[in-house]
Parts: C-alpha cells; structure tokens; sequence
C-alpha cells in the first residue's frame, strides 16, 4: 500500500492530527483528508501534466485509457508468479546437467532409446547417414519474452534454449534432416528421463509453430501450479557450427536422390532451393542474438511492454497468433523493435501510442511485396530482400540478414492482418464506437468474421493435390508436409477465382496439439480439417458473369486454363467477343451461392480435391427461411413482388380522381413492405380443410388537411370511415379492383396480395391528447389511445421507410431479419417481443458492426444476432442504433448519461433510434426481465450449438437443431390438430403431408370471390385462452405452423388464496388450516382447454410432474 495516493493521504491526514494535537482518526474507517489551501491548489506535477495531454491528444476518451490500465493489470504476470517459475528454472537446469552421456551408435540405430519414449520426429525417408550420442547440454539460456516481462496471462511460456555440444555433430549435418533427427534424439532422450521425476506434472512434446521440423519439450510443474507456467526446451546447436552461407535462401540442403529414395542421383539434375529447410536451421542458431536484440529495444522503454501486451491480446482475439505462420507474439515484438529502429516509434511513447504506431504501419505496408529488414547493409555478402522475396511469400528479415522471421506465414494471412490492422485504425478513429470494446473485448472467430466459410475435410486430399500442382521442391522444401507445401497455392488459387468478389480469402492456421512423449509423433493429416473463410465485397459477390479477356488477345488462353471447360466465348452488347464464364443461378439465394460453384469447381479442376471434400456451410442456415418444398429460393423475390405491388398501388391512390380531399402520402406499415417479413404470402383456394393464412399488408394513407374537417374525435372517425367506402368505390370503378370496405379500413385484393389501406388525418392524434380538466381548461396529455395512433401512423412508417433503405444499401438486411425472427419464434417466443424490435437488433448489427464488417450473407448476420443478444449488457447499457446517421456523438454520450440516472424507470431492453431516443417505444411493454432472461440463455446455448455444428465439418450437419424448442421446461403442452394449423406448412421441419391450401390468382376477374383476410384459428384460440386464464398461466406458440401451444403456470397464481366470491374464477374451495381457501382447479382448467379449442385441439398433455394437483 505505500506510496500509493490512500497511504499517502493517510500519512498526512494522521501527521497533521498529531500536530494539531487532536487524537488521529482510527485507520479503519477513512475520513476524507482535509488537504490544506497550499495543498489543494498545488499546481500539477509535470508527470500529470504529461498525462493529462496524452488522455487529450490520444484518446477519445479519459475512459480508454482507465481501460487500458486495468486490462494490462489483467494480463501481466505477478511478482509471486516470478519468484515461483525462477525457482522451477533452477530445478530444470540442475536436472539437466545430471543426465547421463550414451555411447556413439549410427543415427538409424536407435536401440539404445529407453522404451517410454518414440522419436517427435516423422522419420520418412528413414535412413540417413551420420553418427548421434548423447552430451549433457554446454549451456541453458532463457530467451524469449518472459525475460523481457512481455508475456502475457492465459498462457504463460517460458522459452529456454539448451545448446547442444559441439561433439554431437559431424560435417555435413546440414543436410538431409540429419540436424534435426539430431535435436529431435537429444529431446526425447532428456524427455525420458525427466519423466521419472518428481518435479513436473506433464512431460509433453511439441512442434514449434506446428512446424513438422521443430519438435520441443514441454515441461509442466506438479501440482497445483501446473496451469501456471510451461517451460519449452529448444535445442540449439553450438555457436559458429554451421557457416551461414550454406544456408542462403537460394542453396540446397536436401539431396532428390535421399528424399526420393533413389540409390544414384539423376545425371544433370540441378537440386532446387531448399529456403523453408535452411531457414528452419538458422532459427535455432540465432536465438540469443533475438534476446539482445530485443532487451536493447525495452531498455528505458516502458511503453513498449505494454504495447506488446495490447497487441498480443489484440492478435489473439483474431485468432492469428498460433499455428504454422501465425503473426506470433515473438514476431509482433521484432517488429516494435523494426520501428523504433526506423524511428516510426520512439522510447517516450506509451502503450497506446505503439499499439498505433504498430497498426499503423501493418495497415499501411505489403510485406508480400515490399519486405522489411532490420539487418545494417554493411555485409555485401549476405542476400538480398529480392533472394528472401523469391523464396518466400512474406519477408521480415531479422538482424542476422539470415533468418526471414515470416518464412512459413501465407500471404493470404499476412493480408488478413493487414486487412484487420485497417479496420482496426478505422474503429480506432471513430467516435462513435468504442474502441476498446471492439478491439480488445471481441473475440472474432472465424464464423462470425466471415461471410461464408467452407471446410477442407480431408487434409490428406492435399498430397493429390501437390502431385496435379507439381509441388515436389516445396515437398522437400517442407520436410515432406503437403499441407504446408500445398496450402499457400490453394489459397492463391482461389484468391485468383474470387477476385472481385471477395475482399478477403483467408485460411485457418494448420495446428498440431501436443503429445505424450510415449506415442508416435503427428502425422501432416492430424492438422484436421482446414477452415477458409471468404469476405465479400456485397456489390459483386453474387454476379453471375465472369468476363475475361477478348478472344483474340493472348491473356485468352490463359483464362482457358484457368477456367476449364466452364469458360466459353460470347459477344457482348458492345460488339465485343470475349472469353467468359456464366454460372447457373436463378434465384437471390442461389446467386449468393456462386462463389461455392466457384470453390468447389477450381479445387477439382487444378487440385484434383473431389467436391465431397469441401464442406460448405456458407448457407446451411438458409433452408429455414425456404419458402416452400418447390421454390428454392429464400423469398427475397416474393418481398419484391410485395413491394413493386404496393408501389403500383400508392401511384394508383395519388392519381384517384373524385376524391374530396387528395392523398398527401402512402406509407407502408408492415414488415413485408421492409423486406423482413417471415410468412409466406400464400393464396386461397376452394374446398380446403381450413382457408389459406393470408396477412393483410397494413398501408397507411395520409389525407390532405382542410378546415373541413372536424375537431371532435367521433366525428373523424366518421369520416375517415367515408373515406374508406370513397377509396373502396373509386379504386373498383378506375382500377377495377375488388375492395371490401370496412369503418377502421379497407381491404384492396391486389396481384394476389391484401393491402389494408387505413386513413389517417394528421392532426388526430393531437385532438385525441385533449383533456378538459374540471376547472374547465382544455390541456392535452398523452393518452393511451393518442400513443397508439402515434405509433401507428407516425413512427411505424418512418421506422418501415428507414429499414427500407438499409435493405436497399444490405441486401441480406431483410433474409437475417427474417432467421432471427424465425428463430425467436421457434422458441415460442414471438408473441414476448415486438417485430419492430428485432428489425432494430438486426439493423444495429449493420450499421454498428465493429470489430466486424457489415455482413453480407444471412448466416453470419443470424450468428452475430445470437451474440449480440448473448453478450450485450442490457442491464447497464443502452443499445443505441444510429438510423440515417442521425445521431451526433454528444446525442449519444446524453443518452447514456441519462439512462443511467433513469434506469430503474426503464425498460430491461432499452433501445435509442434517432427519432426514439428516450422511451424505447418498441420495447416498452414487452420483453420483461424473466423473457429477455430466457432469450439470452437460449440465445448463447444456440450460438454455442450452432458454431460447434458448423466448425465440425465431419459431423452431420443439421443445423434446424437450434430452431426447435426445448419443452421440458413447460407445465402443460396443448398439441393441436395439423389439419387445422393454416400455416402448417411453415413449420422448421416441413410436415411430411399437409393439406395444400391453394392458391387462385385471378385478381383481374370480375367475379372473384374476396379471401378470407387474417384468419388464424389458433391465434383467436390463444387469445380466448389468454382472456380466460391469464392470471393463472402464460401461454406460449410458434405462430409459423407450431403444433403445440405451451403453457406456464404463474407461481402465484397456486398459493392458497383466503375465499371471496371475487377469487372462485377457475378455482376450487379446501380448508386449510381450519380456514376456507381458494386453489386452482386444474383438472377443470385442463378440461376447459380442451372445450375451448374442440376440433382444434389433439390432446392436452400435463405434465403432472412439475406441480402437484
């Protein structure tokens, strides 16, 4: 506690009592420290000073930077920890040094091995010349970051290099994996013993990076401290072994004639560059050199620890910082070290200041193209960037001029980085976000990142692959790891094939677990399957045309080749004749599906990897929203219908003639008219069980003001209802349309749809609000009647318009939409939360996604909807959906601000849209507290379910799991009759046979016969059931074709209550105690369920169970 403010202020406060000569406060409870005039208005000390300027300049707020502190407090390791593993450290070395020597045997004999031990090495091809015993080790240095105090919590690794004596070698271990059979015997030799000792809880191999070619020993201390620490043992050779010149990246390391198992070399055969062999050997050889390096850099630098700390978090939420050619944590701090070297960074700076310096420059630089170095150009000899960049995709030279520090890493990931480190500095410098949430707090992987992602399922299917590409030098290359060798020009292949569609083709990094050290090492296939995600750029993705060059030019044929017999000339409207590719797709849903024909088409084509291989679960998710069993499409055609119908339709009522007043403006209320619409908008047809469901689209029509008309509220309604029968008259006499007029509306039959048009005068809803009070003063208030019409007539259409235009701006807007609503409804909770709600969490999704990209495929919106719900903290935070940017960065710090002093009046989901921004009307009555509960456990068990599901390629897929609801938690189920359920046909698991309810489409006759409109059986039963028992249960139901109403008991409603005629309803008398009460009837209840819905309802199942009768 000393030195810190409180104990200074207590030291104070105390040192003045005892002069004043009063008796000091007790040190338990803390009095506030009366600072004297002098004290109070001290001026600030420089370093504060500093500090404040740096909250200013730098963060968009004081808070980032509270933030910060406390989440490098988090990830830093402690004192205590320390002192534990320098005490384990010693221990290893001792142990180390008491390891018996071997005598001298051939590098193929390897008898003299103990038994609980196998080699970490795939020895193929197995033999190979050169001699092997064991020395005890000529020194143990640790490297790496936690001498530096740069390694971060969860996974604390300790590195320590233990260099081999010089005796081991003989010339020529250069070659032929013979230095690595070397350091992978001297490892399993001290493997086997330590696992006799006492000391560790786990003697485990690994390979470095997942690198076949680098195993190495973990160690794990016993006991409860075994999750605090593993040291990793790296053998290294002795000093000045090998001469560095051997090993350039253009000479050759590994003989064809040894690798290809050969007995005589091939006459003439010039040996290929081996640069990933040569690069994986100078590695070891510079370790130290890494460590001064790196200790120079963070000397009277403290920002840079922490700077590494928040990048190392920020890689690891990224997923990129593990597995062969990850951006690991040792290669972000080499890179610091680069730009401090070139003064982009400089020693004053703080933690903050290099994690932006750091992206700054990732953003801004293609190490594909222009490599980095951090050797001094004094040496003429060593290679140049140009040799690295020939045998390498990424270049990052390290202070040797030897080692390229990026050597196994694919340019698509480096890309992926570069791309993250953009999108990072975009969310760095926008206000309205918060940066340290997105950046720092979200976890991103590979399925929420991107729009689609398809599975490699069969590694082994590569090694097909390396034959059709002709891969056999980087087979050498690599060790013989045909995932390594053969990933880099799948992926460039692709990126060739989705150019312009997708701005992103990235990879999962191949990772190897680690093993006992008593079994045989990994094979290259136990990297499991491969993951790829694609990101799409929204404009293109879905084009059906691939155009290539003109026939005539010499690019043609290499677009042939490419394309294979999918590509075909044609001429164009410009008189052109090109060579292009067409792919099949007729629907929107289809057309999202092009790039998986493009995938699976290249793959075959060029790497023979047969289309049974890749699993694609881009849209496994979108046969939910299939509108029925022909169609196959998800029904973003039907919503255009819907809404070019309405257009049509608003033209026709601004040009009625004869009407007394004009139509000032047509607004659409309904979902459909928004694109989010779940139903399936069917047609009747004649002699059916029960009628077609068909959904009247609410229209509203704004009428023109006037004196004429009147300021009484009955009289308005009077007329609005004339105009309704005005509009029913004129829209059958002009457009010879069937209209049935109502008081409230009138229902037009229009191409096979219902519009409800209902007129509105804007002026009603202020004469609803008047009040006379008794004094006789007219004062106006809000009246439940007033908001109703508010929100019908004034927010609903400007909600509907404004998510009109984020459809047209996200085309998948409205499919996400629609599978979040379907999955909230299959959870028989529709009714508990409004449309416009969801409509509001979705568009939040598209307009607010940072650290992600506004997604554009339905799947990912739907899995980020799930999170979203899952993890926001409804209880402390407003969720604030900026629509039409209407919000400024202040309007958001205010509502914040007043949320919070507002909370406990405010809904449990609050919600602020520009034109809402205090009362969150969409969900003021509804999700309660114990509802939006529910949701967030279903949601993050969905999102959960689901990921699993689809990260798993192996496993069968059926991803409806999560849209059908788990009942075992209901009181009683009410199961209904099929034949009755107009919207049967909805169900998530289409019914096998259902009664089609046809469908006439002849609007235009002049005898049809009006459909019925909103005819839904079960919901006028659930709502007979709510009027009755409402007090007594909750009633749940999907309202797309369910086939069981669920119910709750209330817990209340079974407590004995005292017996009053008031309390008999739906109840029965005992005594209790001597004293007449009233409890629930349920048999009664049970009974009248079944009275209520006779000829709906199957059967009643109670479940007696959960509740005692």
């Amino acid at each position: 506690m000393a030195g810190s403010p409180e104990a200074v202020e207590e030291e104070t406060a105390q040192g003045r009592a005892a002069r004043s000569g009063k008796r000091a406060a007790p040190a338990g409870d803390l009095q506030p420290a009366k600072l004297s005039r002098a004290e109070l208005y001290k001026p600030p000390t420089s370093e504060e000073l500093s500090q404040l300027k740096e909250t200013e300049d730098l963060f968009h707020s004081s808070l980032l930077r509270l933030q910060i502190e406390e989440l490098l407090k988090e990830v830093t390791l402690k004192e205590t920890k320390k002192k534990k593993i320098d005490a384990f450290l010693h221990e290893i070395s001792s142990l180390l040094s008491a390891i018996p020597e071997t005598p001298e045997t051939e590098l193929t004999d390897q008898a003299w091995l103990p038994k609980g031990v196998k080699v970490p090495f795939l020895q193929v091809p197995f033999s190979v010349k050169g001699r092997f015993r064991f020395l005890p080790p000529a020194e143990l240095k640790v490297v790496g970051s936690y001498l530096l105090g740069t390694c971060i919590k969860p996974e604390i690794n300790v590195d320590v290099a233990v260099t081999m004596p010089r005796e081991i070698f003989q010339d020529k271990d250069n070659l032929n994996q013979r230095y690595h059979r070397k350091r992978a015997l001297y490892l399993a030799y001290i493997a086997q013993h330590f696992s006799k000792e006492k000391l560790f809880g786990s003697v485990k191999f690994a390979f470095m990076n997942s690198n076949h070619l680098k195993p190495i020993l973990l160690l794990r201390p016993q006991g409860k401290d075994e999750k605090m620490v593993t040291v990793r043992l790296h053998a290294c050779p002795a000093p000045g072994l090998f001469k560095p010149s051997r090993f350039y990246p253009s000479k050759n390391n590994v003989r064809m004639a040894w690798f290809m198992e050969q007995s005589t070399p091939k006459e003439g055969a010039a040996e290929p560059p081996t640069p990933h062999y040569n690069n994986s050997i100078l590695c070891d050889t510079v370790l130290l050199s890494h460590l001064h390096f790196l200790s120079s850099a963070a000397t009277d630098f403290p920002g840079m620890k922490d700077g590494l700390a928040l990048l190392k978090v920020w890689l690891n939420q990224r997923q990129l910082s593990k597995g062969l050619g990850c951006f690991s944590g040792f290669l972000v701090s080499m890179l610091v070290g680069y730009l401090l070297m070139k003064r982009k960074i400089v020693k004053m700076m703080s933690g903050y200041q290099v994690l932006r310096s750091t992206l700054q420059f990732l953003a801004t630089t293609d190490l594909s193209v222009t490599g980095i170095t951090l050797a001094k150009d004094a040496d003429v000899s060593l290679p140049v960037l140009d040799d690295f960049h020939q045998a390498f995709e990424v270049v990052f030279v390290d202070p040797s001029g030897l080692v390229n520090l990026c050597a196994d890493m694919t340019a698509s990931k480096y890309h992926q980085v570069q791309f993250e480190a953009r999108r990072s500095m975009e969310i760095l410098d926008d206000r309205m976000v918060d940066g340290f949430q997105a950046l720092l707090m979200t976890m991103k992987p590979m399925l929420r990142t991107f729009d689609h992602v398809f599975h490699l399922k069969h590694v082994s299917k590569l090694q097909g692959a390396c034959k059709k590409m002709q891969l056999l030098n980087e087979l050498m290359d690599r060790g013989g790891n045909y995932v390594a060798a053969a990933l880099p020009f799948v992926v460039s292949l692709l990126t060739r094939g989705l150019a312009g569609r997708a701005l992103l083709v990235a990879h999962s990094l191949p990772q190897i677990p680690e093993w006992p050290i008593d079994t045989e090492p990994p094979k290259h296939k136990d990297v499991g399957p491969l993951t790829f995600g694609l990101l799409f750029v929204p404009e293109f993705a879905a084009s059906v045309l691939e155009k290539g060059p003109q026939a005539d030019l010499p690019e043609a044929q290499d677009f042939r080749t490419f394309w294979g017999e999918k590509s075909e000339l044609r001429r164009f409207q410009d008189g052109s004749i090109c060579e292009a590719v067409v792919w099949e797709a007729d629907t929107v849903c289809q057309k999202r599906l092009i790039p998986e024909q493009i995938v699976r088409h290249l793959l075959k084509l060029h790497t023979d990897i047969p289309e049974s291989s890749v699993c694609y679960t881009g849209a496994l998710l979108e046969s939910v929203i299939r509108p029925g069993r022909e169609v196959s499409g998800t029904g973003e055609e039907a919503m255009v219908s819907v809404v070019c119908s309405y257009d049509d339709l608003s033209r026709k009522l601004w040009n009625l003639k004869g009407l007394p007043l004009t139509v000032t403006a047509v607004q659409g209320v309904h979902p459909a008219l928004r694109y989010t619409d779940t139903k399936h908008l069917l047609l009747p047809s004649e002699e059916k069980p029960c009628p077609a469901y068909i959904a009247p689209l609410t229209i509203i029509c704004h009428m023109e003001g006037s004196g004429q008309w009147p300021q009484d509220k009955e009289a308005i309604k009077r007329i609005k209802a004339a105009f309704h029968l005005q509009l029913a008259e004129l829209l059958q006499e002009q457009h010879h349309l069937v209209c049935r007029p109502a008081v409230t509306h009138t229902d037009v039959y229009k191409d096979g749809y219902v519009f409800r048009l209902q007129v509105a005068y804007h002026r009603e809803p202020l004469i609803l609000k008047e009040v006379v009070t008794p004094e006789g003063m007219l004062k106006y208030q809000d009246t439940e009647e007033s908001r109703q019409l508010e929100l019908e007539t004034l927010h609903l259409p400007y909600l509907t318009s404004s998510l009109h235009g984020l459809q047209q701006q996200h085309p998948v807007f409205g499919s996400t939409c629609r599978l979040a609503k379907r999955w909230i409804s299959a959870q028989l909770l529709s009714d508990n939360i409004s449309e416009e709600c969801v409509d509001l969490l979705v568009a939040f999704l598209f307009l607010h996604p940072a650290p992600f990209t506004p997604p554009s495929s339905p799947q990912v919106g739907f899995l980020r909807f799930l999170n979203l719900l899952a993890t926001f903290d409804w209880k402390n935070s407003p969720l604030i959906i900026n629509l039409n940017a209407g919000l400024t960065d202040a309007d958001c710090t205010e509502i914040k601000n007043k949320f919070m002093a507002a909370r406990s009046r405010l809904p449990v989901m609050f919600i602020a849209t520009p034109k809402d921004q205090w009362s969150s009307m969409w969900t003021q009555e509804r999700p309660s507290a114990q509802i939006l509960q529910r949701l967030l456990v279903l949601a993050s068990e969905s999102l959960r379910a689901l990921e699993e599901q689809l990260m798993d390629p192996l496993n069968s897929q059926d991803v409806k799991m999560v849209f059908r609801p788990p009942l075992d938690l209901y009181d009683v189920l009410i199961h209904l009759n099929p034949n009755q359920i107009p919207r049967h046909l909805e169900g998530v698991d289409r019914p096998l046979k259902s009664f089609t309810r046809g469908v006439v489409k002849n609007s235009a006759a002049v005898k049809i016969l009006f459909p019925v409109v909103d005819y839904d059986p079960v919901q006028c039963y659930l709502q007979e059931l709510r009027d009755a028992f409402s007090d007594l249960a909750l009633f749940f139901y999907d309202k797309h074709g369910g086939e069981v109403i669920a119910v709750l008991w209330k817990p209340l409603s079974f407590q004995p209550q005292p017996f009053k005629v008031s309390n008999v309803k739906g109840r029965m008398v005992t005594t209790l105690n001597n004293e007449l009460v009233c409890v629930p009837n349920v048999e009664a209840i049970l009974e009248d369920f079944e009275v209520l819905g006779q000829g709906l309802v199957k059967s009643v199942e109670a479940r007696t169970e959960k509740w005692t009768i």
